[in-house]
């Protein structure tokens, strides 16, 4: 069986492509948001390995390998909420493409594990962080028991993305306040009522080494990235620099 995918070191450096309107959310409410693994824009995330075993017959007549396999998996699906950044020593130009939409017009925020690790209000959540490992090729089925595989695993199409994941989980049982007892027992909570998305609050001060704007940015829309960055939050504005990349859409 492989070994689980690493973790990076604190001083590895990382990066985050937003859109002007996911920065701006950043500025405003100060939090890192941690998205559902059952909303990722990938609807294999997680099920890749399964997926992969099934159609490579490795599971014929182990079916019941499968049904429990799925029932697992849809509840990490739906416990697991991830924050993904790019592991790139340098600016990547492919990924101002796939991260911005069609006007490319946002930043990039980069910082290092340590930083990110150390800005962020956890509240008592545990988290985890790993290099994902790009692969399809799956050999043994006692990998699907073992969730920081099937957490951190992604298709090779998706290896230039050189992803970085944190990974947060919702806890399924809730201990009630009191003494434990046949009347004041345990609560499991119900796994569709899980919101999607999770804020947690973050230093932006602690978190930010720069604030790159994108290289198809026009003057004038530079300018108000500047300024809004200045009015919202000023200690970040002082790592405000444009992308290195001199292109034009």
């Amino acid at each position: 069986m492989q070994n689980a995918p690493k973790q990076p070191e604190e001083d590895h450096v990382i990066w985050r492509y937003i859109s002007l309107d996911k920065y701006l959310d950043l500025l405003l409410t100060e939090s890192i948001k941690f998205t559902q693994v059952d909303i990722a824009a990938d609807q294999l995330e997680i099920l890749l390995m399964l997926n992969t075993l099934e159609k490579s017959g490795k599971l014929i007549g182990k079916e019941y390998i499968v049904d429990g396999a799925k029932f697992h998996i849809d509840i990490l699906r739906k416990s697991h909420y991830i924050s993904c950044w790019t592991g790139k020593e340098h600016e990547c130009r492919s990924l101002w493409f796939a991260y911005l939409g069609e006007s490319r017009i946002g930043v990039a925020i980069k910082t290092t594990v340590g930083k990110f690790i150390r800005s962020v209000d956890w509240e008592g959540f545990g988290f985890d962080y790993r290099q994902v490992d790009y692969r399809n090729v799956f050999e043994d089925t006692e990998e699907l028991q073992v969730n920081t595989t099937l957490l951190n695993v992604k298709a090779p199409a998706y290896s230039s993305e050189s992803e970085i994941r944190f990974t947060i989980n919702k806890n399924l049982i809730e201990i009630s306040d009191g003494e434990l007892s046949e009347l004041n027992p345990p609560r499991q909570v119900p796994i569709e009522s899980l919101p999607k998305v999770i804020a947690l609050k973050v230093d932006l001060v602690g978190l930010i080494d720069e604030v790159w704007v994108s290289p198809y940015c026009q003057s004038w829309q530079i300018e108000t990235i500047k300024s809004l960055t200045s009015k919202l939050a000023p200690d970040a504005n002082l790592k405000l620099r444009r992308s290195d990349l001199n292109e034009r859409i």
